[in-house]
């Protein structure tokens, strides 16, 4: 089962991406810019996602509050997902955009490619 949680999330080729176009931008110096998606995404889209194309073992239930609130007194893990829990982490990314003429990549394209990076590397 899932947390009830959404996040912004980062694909490191964007991170990348963002670091060598900062390096080559004057307007980038001294600045700080944030690299993720443009809204935050539930744990729970990133499941469907993968159970749509294919991942047939992830599972898109959502799991109680309350169970994990639970859990968390006897598993050190899940205690640190608890701030996560019931909330939602935002991030403003239009100063990034504006600066480098940026599009984050598409958020379905970058857990896709995850998954097939794992999957790789389960293999190997």
């Amino acid at each position: 089962m899932l947390p009830n949680a959404y996040s912004v999330m980062s694909d490191v080729r964007d991170v990348a991406a963002i670091h060598v176009a900062a390096l080559e931008n004057e307007n980038a110096n001294g600045k700080r810019f944030i690299v993720t998606t443009e809204k935050p995404h539930a744990i729970q889209e990133i499941a469907k996602i993968l159970k749509s194309n294919g991942y047939d073992k992830v599972s898109t239930r959502l799991a109680p509050t309350f169970l994990l609130k639970f859990m968390a007194k006897f598993n050190d893990e899940m205690k640190g997902m608890l701030p996560f829990i019931g909330n939602t982490i935002e991030a403003d990314v239009s100063s990034t955009m504006k600066t480098f003429n940026w599009k984050p990549i598409p958020f379905e394209k970058t857990v896709l490619d995850t998954a097939k990076s794992v999957e790789k590397e389960i293999k190997n």
